[in-house]
């Protein structure tokens, strides 16, 4: 009875020690460890690298506008619908040709909504004239791009939190552009002669004019960088909340549209994208290629001919071991061979034997069709044979041997 209750005793304390250490082991840890909150900084996603305004898609995704990103705009092929709204982020590289120019601001007309940068400089001449021509836009070439520059406020007094009389504005430099006095524009901004954003209504639809995109770019994705200082992540909150109230003031008209397409497409052949982007792979290529030829190639030193390659013919074995055994003078040992296979195929095939050289040439000549004079002469080699002596009497030996 006390063994069976020591057993009894000893199943119960050990998983009871055995808990009451993990828990000290647990409470140890809680004890000495607290809970930190680390925040890191993700790269940006392939989307996000190929659309500078991909924090603009985001927010009109997310008030439910459809956002389509397209490589290239063809209107000849598929054409935006007719209430919706295009956004040329490199119009230099969309529209080349007066054609596509031409195209592009008729559908305008039709009820279409475009927004794109002024074309910097001569990079896009055709797109310029269009400008010109049809909205009265002119690109002031002798204002520099980075002089000059502007602070746009929210054009919208909604886009401002109610009650805030908050006056920071975003800087906007860029290429300006002037509009001239007799188009009807709803709103050009500002008012004097480099203006750096513009509306201007084009038939039934408009067209959204900016400087530059640089201040809509996807900086806005990235989280405010914290301070000690109170007062710093408040000026950097109170910058965030301007851009976003002038992102949603100018992006109101796009929400009113049937559809949003974005044109990311920056243009290039894909000789000059291999050139610019593609350096490292060649590099990489090269460099293999160098290693390979050097190793494959020659070294240096005196030339020594390349070693013969193996032969396997069987008739090449053959006959160099018949020459090798007539140089060693052993022909006669060969002839001899040769006649007394011939002797014994003749004695068991048509039961001669026991002749001599003339009885046995005059039995070979009968069954083999042979000249007897030959086979005379075949029969009985000289002491020094030449080559070709030895090689005929073999050979014609062999000859009568097959046809017995």
């Amino acid at each position: 009875m006390s063994l069976m209750h020591s057993l009894r005793r000893r199943r119960v304390w050990l998983p009871a020690l055995v808990l009451t250490l993990l828990g000290l082991l647990i409470a140890g840890y809680r004890w000495t460890h607290e809970p930190v909150t680390v925040q890191r900084v993700l790269p940006m996603s392939a989307e996000a690298r190929a659309n500078p305004l991909h924090g603009l898609m985001l927010g009109l995704r997310g008030a439910g506008q459809t956002v389509e990103l397209m490589g290239h705009l063809d209107l000849g092929r598929r054409a935006p619908p007719a209430g919706g709204s295009v956004v040329l982020l490199y119009p230099e590289a969309q529209v080349e040709t007066f054609d596509q120019a031409q195209a592009l601001i008729d559908w305008v007309a039709a009820g279409g909504r475009l927004v794109l940068p002024m074309p910097r400089g001569d990079s896009a001449p055709v797109l310029v004239d269009i400008l010109d021509s049809e909205l009265g836009v002119r690109s002031l070439r002798g204002v520099a791009a980075s002089a000059d520059c502007a602070r746009l406020r929210p054009p919208v007094p909604q886009a401002r939190e109610p009650g805030s009389a908050d006056t920071r504005a975003r800087q906007i430099c860029g290429a300006p552009f002037e509009v001239l006095g007799s188009v009807q524009a709803s709103l050009v901004w500002p008012t004097a002669r480099a203006a750096r954003f513009a509306r201007l209504p084009y038939g039934e639809g408009e067209v959204l004019l900016f400087s530059d995109f640089e201040w809509l770019n996807n900086a806005l994705l990235r989280p405010l960088a914290t301070s000690t200082d109170p007062d710093a992540n408040a000026n950097a909150r109170a910058s965030r909340a301007t851009d976003l109230a002038l992102m949603a003031a100018l992006a109101a008209p796009l929400l009113e549209s049937d559809g949003v397409w974005m044109v990311v497409w920056r243009g290039g052949s894909l000789s000059s994208l291999l050139i610019s982007r593609g350096w490292p792979l060649f590099l990489g290529l090269g460099l293999a290629l160098l290693a390979w030829l050097l190793r494959r190639s020659q070294r240096f030193g005196p030339l020594m001919p390349s070693p013969s390659p193996h032969r396997r013919a069987l008739m090449e074995h053959i006959d160099a071991v018949g020459q090798f055994g007539f140089r060693s003078d052993h022909g006669h040992g060969l002839h001899a061979a040769v006649r007394a296979n011939l002797i014994d195929r003749l004695a068991s095939r048509h039961a001669l034997a026991g002749l001599d050289n003339g009885a046995l040439a005059q039995a070979l000549a009968d069954r083999s069709r042979l000249p007897l004079d030959a086979l005379n002469a075949a029969l009985t080699l000289p002491p020094r044979p030449t080559p070709e002596a030895f090689r005929d009497a073999v050979a014609l030996l062999s000859t009568a041997l097959h046809r017995l």
